[in-house]
């Protein structure tokens, strides 16, 4: 997904960035997992049914940080209608342009830290890959985790980087050789689960993408009910 969360970008960014991003085999075979991983996430919320997916025929997700469109297919060919949202306007435009569609219904510009442009509770669910390793306050994911709880009525699909394993290592082996200058925020798991406790979620299911090898996890956060 899309690294707006660290900067902007104009349209030549937008499609250089997507040219280059997922083009080496390691990053393909995440890209892979990703949404295999995915698939079978919303294969399970949809068997489980409910209000989410049944009204007008289909769940309303919010893809926040949407990127250039990575996941909007994948999401648009699971059923469901689609609202793209990210820092970059230029990745909005891109994303929806990507995945034209009567069921991609728009997209919006936004900070998530500091809110998003939509009422409470118009969405099923806020479906967020690659953000939260990106967040390295924790005042900042606490915000954001709010603010995905008062727009999402059901809950959250997101990725999380856990601070264990061989990527963990290998990220820190990185930086002290000074090969890369980017760092990532790994959060413990019982970090994850208070911060998400905190904004009114229940963990339904954490899977890593490649168990011991990758720090990634996917989540599904459900909402607690409040009445």
């Amino acid at each position: 997904m899309s690294t707006s969360a660290n900067k902007t970008f104009d349209r030549p960014g937008v499609a250089d960035y997507e040219k280059r991003r997922y083009r080496g085999l390691d990053q393909r075979l995440v890209d892979f997992r990703e949404k295999r991983i995915l698939r079978r996430i919303l294969h399970g919320l949809k068997k489980e049914g409910g209000p989410a997916w049944e009204r007008d025929g289909a769940a309303l997700i919010l893809d926040a940080p949407c990127g250039y469109g990575r996941f909007s297919g994948l999401l648009l060919g699971e059923g469901v209608r689609l609202v793209s949202s990210d820092l970059a306007f230029p990745m909005v435009e891109r994303a929806v342009e990507k995945n034209e569609g009567p069921w991609h219904v728009g997209g919006a510009a936004a900070d998530f830290r500091r809110g998003l442009p939509f009422k409470p509770g118009v969405f099923d669910y806020v479906f967020s890959m690659r953000l939260f390793h990106h967040l390295h306050a924790v005042e900042d994911r606490e915000a954001v985790l709010r603010e995905f709880a008062r727009v999402a009525k059901e809950g959250v699909i997101l990725s999380f980087y856990r601070g264990k394993g061989i990527h963990a290592f290998q990220r820190k082996l990185r930086r002290l050789f000074k090969r890369t200058q980017r760092t990532i925020k790994m959060v413990p798991r019982a970090t994850f689960e208070k911060e998400a406790a905190a904004a009114g979620f229940t963990i339904e299911r954490v899977v890593p993408l490649f168990r011991g090898i990758h720090a990634q996890h996917i989540a599904v956060l459900k909402k607690v009910s409040r009445g």
